[in-house]
């Protein structure tokens, strides 16, 4: 049996960049209407190509804004499984992993190496790299907008300040995602135990693929609007 066009886009493409079911795309403008209520990175999704119903007719232009009104006129003339070409700023994923030591090298490599493998290294223009929360907060305030941090390698003598630009982070970004590295050579221990933790180590290769699901986990988790 021949593989629907639509289960092949969700196969390689795991973390669903660019693309949104009319249910996934519902769930999301109405949790970014309350989230940037009181968020200094507005979320917004538009559309990649303009959308026509069933006898050819736009019901939205290409590069149109998608809000709460627009998905109920999809609604009208399509089902919730009905798949768009989307854009949205907050994609992307950023390791956050100092290079500056031989354990952080190794280490920081380990991890861009899974994550550039993931969609067969389609993502490649959606993953970035800095040594350091003090990076990523200036990024953060021009124009970098992910949806994911990876938080690898940080020396210790770096982490009260690491420490306070975190909270930083979270105050430009409330509802960024992070996940936290531990590893038994490298970090045996975690410095955000409040984060999501993801324990690697030399004696198990299958943590490394389990980091890998995680990932992806983490990355497509839906927005509710009942978490907000």
């Amino acid at each position: 049996m021949e593989e629907s066009e639509t289960a092949k886009k969700s196969r390689e493409n795991v973390l669903k960049i660019g693309y949104c079911s009319l249910d996934e795309l519902e769930e999301k403008v109405k949790a970014f209407r309350v989230m940037n209520q009181n968020a200094a990175k507005k979320r917004y999704i538009i559309t990649r190509e303009p959308v026509l119903d069933t006898s050819g007719k736009p019901i939205l232009q290409k590069a149109q804004e998608i809000d709460v009104s627009s998905a109920k006129l999809l609604r009208r003339s399509f089902k919730g499984d009905y798949v768009l070409k989307t854009f949205q700023p907050d994609e992307g994923i950023v390791i956050i992993s100092d290079m500056d030591t031989p354990e952080g090298i190794s280490f920081t490599m380990d991890i861009v190496t899974q994550i550039m493998n993931l969609g067969g290294g389609a993502y490649e223009g959606f993953i970035d790299r800095v040594d350091s929360f003090t990076d990523f907060i200036e990024l953060l305030k021009k124009n970098l907008f992910p949806k994911l941090i990876i938080v690898g390698y940080i020396p210790k003598e770096k982490l009260q300040n690491e420490t306070i630009n975190f909270v930083r982070v979270k105050r430009i970004d409330t509802y960024i995602r992070v996940i936290e590295l531990t590893h038994s050579g490298y970090k045996p221990q975690s410095y955000f135990p409040k984060m999501k933790q993801v324990n690697l180590s030399q004696d198990d290769p299958k943590s490394w693929g389990r980091f890998v699901i995680e990932i992806i986990r983490e990355y497509t988790r839906p927005y509710f609007v009942e978490e907000m």
